[in-house]
């Protein structure tokens, strides 16, 4: 069985920042699935030996039971992808990961940002080729519980980079009119880094009034906590 294990606690984004005398109390899930469970159909975290997949079929198959997961949680959403205990062949994580980005991309399963967790370096430079190739908008960590470490991946420019970065240091929450301020631009050229962005899928927009300007949010600042109770489908 899949285990979905939602972020809770201290490190996820339920904080308030003080800007310009307004306060961000704006709020974003992380929910990690554990693809060693999802494959073994296990309801723990824990598997005996590595498990391997490499056969396209059973990849799609499993994809497709992730993906009807996603269809129920709450919008918008971090999904964290963990790969640890499975040796993936080429094909099939190309026929795990790489529809389920392309459709995550589209809004096919709402505001969804994608995260995926692995700490084989062969891994992670293929998932690196796979984004810059297929333009896919994607966040690579070693660890599903410490997604402050890590990186977006994909087409991004050097000033969408230090942007993204810029906002982890802000406390993953900004305005256009703070990012204006912090990086010394006018707030027309912050908002179009914003929009560009959130609508290239690395960050979360949450709208408000149009006095406070809408808020983005970046996935790196909700972290996943092992303390929080996990929920089986």
């Amino acid at each position: 069985m899949l285990r979905i294990r939602p972020c809770n606690g201290a490190g996820c984004l339920n904080h308030a920042k003080t800007v310009k005398g307004s306060v961000l109390e704006e709020s974003l899930k992380a929910q990690t699935a554990f693809l060693s469970c999802l494959v073994s159909k296990r309801s723990d975290t824990e598997t005996a030996a590595t498990l391997v997949l490499k056969d396209r079929q059973a990849a799609a198959w499993t994809r497709d039971h992730l993906a009807t997961h996603l269809k129920r949680l709450e919008d918008p959403q971090i999904l964290v992808l963990d790969l640890a205990g499975i040796t993936l062949t080429p094909s099939s994580m190309q026929e795990l990961i790489l529809p389920l980005a392309q459709r995550i991309r589209g809004g096919e399963y709402g505001t969804v940002r994608l995260v995926i967790s692995t700490a084989d370096p062969g891994v992670a430079d293929f998932l690196r080729y796979m984004a810059q190739v297929h333009k896919l908008s994607l966040y690579l960590c070693r660890s599903p519980f410490n997604l402050r470490e890590a990186t977006p991946i994909g087409s991004l420019t050097r000033t969408a980079s230090r942007t993204l970065d810029a906002i982890v240091m802000l406390g993953g929450q900004v305005t256009a009119s703070q990012l204006a301020e912090t990086e010394g631009i006018r707030q027309t050229a912050a908002i179009n880094r914003l929009v560009n962005l959130d609508r290239e899928g690395y960050l979360v927009r949450q709208p408000r009034g149009h006095r406070e300007g809408d808020v983005y949010i970046e996935p790196r600042s909700a972290t996943s906590t092992p303390m929080a109770l996990s929920e089986y489908f």
